[in-house]
């Protein structure tokens, strides 16, 4: 009797565990679109993090117009009129002649450079939303 109950609080807790993640998948969106990456969309510090590329691409922004430098672990982006500065691991970047303050410091996970989605959306002149209840970030780039 006492294996069964063990079992069956163990199946609970995986059940838990499986719809709490299940629960947390986020949705990042460009103009109706889901950017596809080969790393999830996470949630840090109250920021939805994506891989730079992967939501620089979906804003139109061309990979010959990124420039990683690996000495400094930082990241300038020169397109569509408009330069934009982030280093791994600093809350301060740059926009145009500007320094901006970041919610969240870009990070490097599974090899991918994670950044804060709403800061490179907007410094690209797009209007981003965040639906709670879907877990969706919505883009819309003119």
């Amino acid at each position: 009797m006492r294996n069964r109950i063990a079992i069956l609080v163990v199946l609970l807790v995986f059940a838990f565990i499986m719809g709490a993640s299940a629960q947390t998948a986020i949705t990042v969106k460009v103009n109706g679109s889901n950017i596809v990456s080969d790393t999830p969309a996470v949630i840090t510090n109250g920021s939805t993090m994506l891989p730079l590329r992967a939501v620089s691409n979906a804003l139109g922004v061309k990979d010959a117009d990124i420039q990683w430098n690996e000495s400094s672990k930082s990241i300038e982006i020169r397109s569509e009129g408009k330069y934009i500065f982030l280093a791994v691991g600093a809350m301060g970047a740059i926009v145009d002649d500007g320094m901006v303050t970041l919610n969240a410091a870009p990070y490097i996970q599974n090899g991918r450079t994670m950044v804060p989605v709403r800061f490179v959306s907007e410094a690209m002149g797009a209007n981003v939303d965040w639906d709670n209840s879907t877990k969706t970030v919505s883009i819309t780039k003119k």
